[in-house]
């Protein structure tokens, strides 16, 4: 039985453990776009399409695309068929060069939030700021952003890297799209008192942001955490460190077949909250999992 809890959640009861689910689950806009893409360019395409890297952070809609004729290539040799399709976090420029050199037409599949973020950081460098933006050294949408401007922007993930850059005028400040809100908010924050003049522009991704505010609510009211999603998807890993940082029990799973039944001995209530890259069929297995443990 279903039944509305709160308007951040959605909650199962079940007779011996009551499951909590994020009101926010599956796939994000920009996500669903880009496999959308992926999937008619192959269903096109006279041959394979290629994308470097995964397309998203999901390790098994990423098998699924791959069945399906959309190829993952980490090297240029592997750069091959009919189209290239370029990811959700975009793509570095050599890459694209490299694909168009080997004769592979270019499909865009880029979010239009990470597009947004990227010309909202360029227009406050063009603006003569100095631009610090708040995220993850080596995530595709900072390695983009970073090629496009260069040394007019700085890269910090933590308050000490913030801390540590030398501030020399007018200062703006950014985020990946996919950071912590609570990080996000505190580098702001100590950075305020350090200049004269601040201009912050939030370039969070407002379908990930919510999340995190739902699992803030969430690890309040639940005795267990359970995140589903990819390991290597930094928004899905966020949800992760909230629960973590709340000494509860945390636990980021891929796929229904990790739960262990030991996790959940003893437990009344068990929240699940998902990346935005995780597809419903996988979300399903859990819960259905999950009522299973419960009403043994």
């Amino acid at each position: 039985m279903v039944r509305a809890a709160r308007s951040a959640v959605f909650c199962y009861d079940e007779r011996a453990m009551k499951i909590v689910v994020g009101k926010h689950m599956g796939f994000c806009g920009g996500v669903r776009r880009a496999v959308d893409i992926a999937q008619k360019t192959a269903q096109g395409a006279g041959g394979p399409v290629t994308t470097w890297g995964p397309l998203i952070h999901n390790p098994q809609v990423v098998g699924r695309l791959e069945a399906a004729g959309v190829k993952v290539a980490d090297r240029p040799e592997g750069l091959e068929g009919e189209a290239f399709v370029v990811s959700a976090y975009g793509v570095a420029h050599a890459v694209l060069d490299a694909a168009r050199e080997r004769g592979l037409r270019i499909v865009d599949a880029t979010c239009p939030v990470v597009i947004r973020a990227h010309a909202v950081a360029k227009q406050l460098a063009d603006e003569g700021y100095q631009v610090i933006c708040v995220g993850d050294h080596g995530h595709p949408e900072m390695v983009t952003l970073k090629e496009m401007l260069g040394d007019r922007v700085t890269i910090v993930h933590t308050r000490e890297e913030a801390a540590a850059v030398k501030i020399t005028g007018k200062l703006g400040v950014v985020s990946q799209t996919t950071q912590s809100l609570d990080n996000f908010r505190q580098i702001v924050g100590d950075l305020a008192i350090r200049v004269r003049e601040l201009k912050v522009l939030n370039t969070l991704c407002p379908a990930i942001t919510v999340r995190q505010e739902e699992t803030d609510v969430m690890v309040e009211e639940v005795q267990a955490l359970l995140v589903v999603g990819g390991l290597g998807s930094s928004n899905t890993t966020r949800l992760a460190e909230i629960g973590r940082e709340k000494s509860l029990p945390t636990y980021h799973i891929e796929t229904a077949d990790e739960i262990e039944p030991a996790w959940f001995q003893g437990v009344e209530s068990v929240g699940v909250v998902s990346g935005a890259s995780t597809p419903d069929w996988i979300i399903k297995d859990v819960l259905l999992r999950l009522q299973d443990l419960g009403t043994r």
